[in-house]
């Protein structure tokens, strides 16, 4: 537990100390690390020093004691850099965290050194509408056909009461609404997070309840691509349901020293579906590298 900005957040701290250091940006929003460094953490750590930090309010750290938004994430990130003693940082954000992870970059080109996102949501009105696209199949066979139909016709800003509406009906899925986050071969994957306490699933839900309501998580950051500076790397898995084919254009034609790597049979968790080669080609990237 590490005191940052009036909280105790709670980190997981693996690999040489002489490693280049890379810090991990959890999704959900609310997801917390504990599945990421349950398939990464022992594999990324053999080559780089890895941070597992879970965002204020969530799973091991502090629960929230007031409101939380995009720009408190951030302040955090950058006072946990500097109480770990680290100059300079790489970051890599799945999910949600790689909205966090491209604000961060462009907020502090100075402490961050290289960026890796993961299957990102930069634009919620699109990574909405590609989720609801995907679920579709499912949702025809819950007889809810008209009502996807219904959402997807939306045209106008990200709103709360958007990311409501797409998100519960997903949710009506139940336990089949994992299947559209996985690739075919992943079907049946376990998340050990499933196991964690109830008290703590119930900070990321507030956390969640929180971050959503703010008017920067509505926020498209398409516009900020442009201006990222540091050496980039996206990862799309080829079944996930989130970022969307114009975010990935927007990647390849704004960032100008940016990497695209596709990994064909996964879906949006990548680093657990396919662990051996996104820990190779991930810490490859970090260290300086040329990947393939």
């Amino acid at each position: 537990m590490i005191d940052v900005r009036g909280t105790r957040l709670h980190i997981d701290q693996r690999g040489p100390q002489d490693a280049p250091p890379l810090l991990y940006l959890h999704g959900g929003p609310g997801g917390g690390s504990h599945d990421f460094m349950f398939f990464q953490g022992d594999r990324l750590s053999e080559r780089l020093q890895l941070v597992g930090v879970d965002q204020r309010g969530v799973q091991r750290s502090d629960p929230l004691d007031g409101p939380i938004t995009e720009n408190d994430l951030i302040a955090d990130f950058e006072a946990l850099r500097e109480t770990l003693g680290f100059e300079r940082w790489s970051i890599l954000g799945h999910s949600y965290g790689g909205r966090l992870a491209l604000r961060y970059a462009v907020t502090h080109p100075d402490t961050v050194t290289r960026v890796v996102f993961e299957n990102p949501p930069w634009d919620m009105v699109l990574a909405t509408r590609t989720l609801l696209d995907a679920a579709r199949p499912l949702l025809r066979e819950r007889g809810d056909r008209e009502r996807a139909e219904e959402l997807l016709r939306y045209q106008g800003p990200a709103t709360a009461q958007m990311w409501d509406e797409r998100i519960a009906l997903t949710q009506r899925l139940g336990e089949r609404r994992m299947d559209i986050y996985l690739g075919p071969g992943s079907r049946g994957l376990v998340l050990p997070s499933d196991d964690l306490p109830q008290e703590i699933h119930s900070r990321g839900a507030r956390f969640a309840e929180e971050i959503t309501r703010t008017p920067a998580f509505s926020e498209s950051l398409l516009p900020l691509l442009e201006r990222l500076t540091q050496p980039a790397l996206l990862i799309k898995g080829g079944h996930d349901p989130v970022t969307s084919s114009e975010e990935i254009s927007l990647f390849q034609g704004h960032v100008q020293n940016g990497t695209f790597r596709r990994f064909e049979s996964a879906g949006h968790f990548v680093h657990a579906e396919e662990p051996e080669e996104y820990a190779r080609f991930v810490a490859a990237f970090v260290v300086g590298e040329a990947v393939r």
